[in-house]
C-alpha cells in the first residue's frame, strides 16, 4: 500500500505552493530530504577559467537578462554576489578551485525555486566566458563599499550598487549608515546619508 500512496502525495504536492507542498510530502517517510533538496536546491557548475573573468561574465549575463548584481561580497574563497527585479531574487556564489578553475552556484527564487532561470544564468556566463578576456574584471563603477561596521576605517567586505532597485537594508541607528545582509548571512554596513529605508 505504501508503494501506491508515495506517488498521489508527491503528484498532489505539485500543485501546493512551496511550503505546502514540502509540509504534505514530509508526511511519506523517506522523501523530505528529496522535497527540500528540489525546493531550495542550486544548479552548480564548474568553468576553467580565473574567478575574475568569471565575475566578469557573471555580472554582463545578469545584466543582460535585468538581473542587475546589487551586491558583490568578499568571500574566503571567492565572491557571493546578489541580484534580483521585482520578481525574482537569487545569490550566486564563486570559489577558488584553483588559478584556472571557478565553481559557480547559482539559486534563483520566486515564491519556488526558479531552476529554469539558474540554468539560463550558467549557461549565458558560459556563452560570454567564451568572448571574455582574462583581464576582465567585475565592474565596479556605480557601486559603493561595504564595511564590516558602521566606521569607513574598518574592513571591506564588499560592494553594493547604489542604484539597486530593491534594497534590503536598515537604518542602523539614526546614523547615516544601513545595515543590510550579504550573501553569505553576514552584515555589512553601507554609509549612505540620503537613501531612505526602514529603521530598526
Amino acid at each position: 500500500m505504501r508503494n501506491v500512496i508515495h506517488p498521489i502525495v508527491l503528484l498532489a504536492a505539485l500543485y501546493l505552493p512551496g511550503c505546502a507542498a514540502v509540509t504534505a510530502v514530509s508526511a511519506v517517510p523517506g522523501v523530505l530530504f528529496e522535497a527540500v533538496g528540489s525546493q531550495f536546491g542550486k544548479e552548480e557548475e564548474s568553468f576553467p577559467r580565473n574567478i575574475e573573468p568569471t565575475a566578469a561574465a557573471v555580472q554582463q549575463s545578469l545584466h543582460g537578462m535585468r538581473l542587475d548584481a546589487d551586491v558583490l561580497e568578499i568571500q574566503e574563497t571567492g565572491y557571493g554576489i546578489a541580484f534580483g527585479n521585482a520578481k525574482l531574487k537569487g545569490t550566486i556564489k564563486l570559489e577558488k578551485m584553483t588559478p584556472e578553475l571557478t565553481t559557480m552556484r547559482v539559486r534563483v527564487h520566486s515564491k519556488v525555486r526558479e531552476a529554469s532561470v539558474e540554468r539560463a544564468i550558467i549557461d549565458s556566463v558560459r556563452t560570454r566566458l567564451a568572448h571574455t578576456g582574462s583581464r576582465h574584471h567585475f565592474t565596479l563603477k556605480g557601486f559603493r563599499k561595504l564595511r564590516a561596521r558602521a566606521d569607513e576605517d574598518t574592513a571591506r567586505l564588499g560592494w553594493y550598487r547604489k542604484n539597486a532597485e530593491l534594497v534590503d537594508a536598515r537604518r542602523n541607528g539614526k546614523t547615516d549608515w544601513l545595515r543590510l545582509k550579504l550573501p553569505s548571512g553576514k552584515m555589512g554596513y553601507l554609509k549612505s546619508p540620503s537613501l531612505a529605508v526602514a529603521s530598526q
